[in-house]
């Protein structure tokens, strides 16, 4: 469906597609089951415990691709429908299984899970367009952050009955799909409506990816490492670090409301300025002496995440010369991120250790500074393209 055509679609269809991204935080229900089912299986080792919530996010890396793939052979919404039925197989430890088992469940759930994280933002490109795409993947982003919590403390909530109880959660796909089946418009095959299938990827896809991959490398450490930070340096305990995390979640929530006014206000510069919020985040925690002074980094960071995932995605959906290339460049770009979260604690370890960084926030610090550094970069490029955009 070309720019021009696309019609104006009523508030069950906007919901539905928002609710489609709740399917991408289904993953955090069974996150405060690891100890429990740990305890459930004495002769797993830890590192079988951990693939619980590991495995998605590496086969995020793969299915991603996979999604994008998809999208060329069936429409958004068939491809929505079964990811969601790979999703709901994350069901079936509830009612028996061993840890084999658990982590075999895991798997399918991880290829759904990667599935649908690209085609999450791909159904709102395909529907909108103009300001309300904008303002439709802003407010994806805030439900995103809203889900974030709601799952994990429903998950906990459960796991407190039983660890199997936690993996009931995934019920939840089942409300999600009927209102897919029922009110989400199927605009089939882009390339095939069209009979165009030569659309093909600009520059600005590898720059998105390679900003996604790098940015999500390092800016992960910031909920990583804070719990070492407050407990290590002496600034709080346990429940003050839930605290800080909750108030990123919070201001993460209001920037994806808020998103398109942000977008509108700095115009090409919204993904290098929303880094920058990101960059600006990392350096007040490296200098923070004080409990206070995190929150106030955790609400910068909040908002520079809140803002920089749809002003990257919006810019990688964008970088095709064929609206039938938007799901596969969505895909890449989401492939680059997940690569680039799994790789995170690597990276910095060999960069810290490279440079004999030993404080406790030494990740911080290497992030801060490349972020910053890179946001420099970033204006200088968009100021000199307009120029020469001025000048032709």
């Amino acid at each position: 469906m070309s720019e021009q055509t696309k019609p104006k679609y009523g508030v069950l269809v906007q919901i539905t597609s928002l609710v489609v991204a709740l399917l991408m935080y289904t993953t955090s229900m069974t996150t405060p089951a690891l100890s429990a089912i740990a305890a459930a299986f004495p002769d797993a080792a830890p590192e079988t415990i951990k693939l619980i919530s590991s495995i998605p996010s590496l086969m995020l890396c793969v299915f991603s691709l996979v999604s994008g793939w998809m999208t060329t052979k069936l429409s958004i919404k068939k491809c929505i429908l079964i990811a969601s039925g790979l999703i709901f197989i994350g069901i079936l430890p509830a009612f028996f299984g061993g840890i084999q088992f658990v982590i075999f469940t895991r798997v399918v759930f991880g290829a759904g899970y990667g599935l649908i994280f690209p085609l999450a933002s791909a159904v709102v490109t395909d529907l909108f367009e103009g300001a309300k795409k904008d303002t439709m993947m802003g407010w994806k982003s805030a439900i995103g952050a809203l889900a974030g919590v709601v799952f994990q403390t429903l998950g906990g909530i459960l796991t407190a009955y039983s660890w199997r109880f936690a993996f009931l959660g995934f019920l939840l796909v089942i409300p999600i799909v009927i209102m897919v089946l029922v009110f989400l418009p199927d605009n089939g095959v882009q390339a095939k409506k069209d009979g165009k299938a030569e659309g093909k990827f600009t520059t600005t896809l590898v720059i998105c990816a390679a900003v996604g991959f790098l940015l999500n490398t390092v800016q992960f450490s910031f909920m990583q490492d804070m719990s070492f930070v407050i407990t290590g340096d002496g600034l709080g305990e346990a429940l003050d670090t839930a605290n800080v995390l909750s108030t990123f979640t919070a201001f993460s929530f209001i920037a994806g409301l808020i998103y398109v006014l942000f977008a509108k206000l700095f115009k090409k510069f919204t993904p290098v300025v929303a880094i920058l919020l990101v960059g600006i985040a990392f350096a007040v925690a490296v200098q923070a002496k004080t409990l206070p002074v995190l929150f106030v980094s955790a609400a910068i960071f909040g908002l520079g995440f809140g803002f920089t995932n749809p002003s990257l995605t919006l810019k990688a959906a964008a970088s095709v010369t064929h609206p039938s290339k938007t799901p596969v460049a969505i895909s890449i770009y989401v492939c680059a991120t997940g690569i680039g979260q799994f790789l995170s604690a690597y990276v910095l370890k060999f960069i810290t250790g490279t440079l004999n960084m030993t404080a406790s926030r030494a990740d911080w610090q290497v992030a801060s500074i490349a972020i910053i550094a890179g946001c420099v970069v970033g204006f200088i490029a968009l100021a000199l393209t307009g120029k020469k955009q001025a000048q032709a």
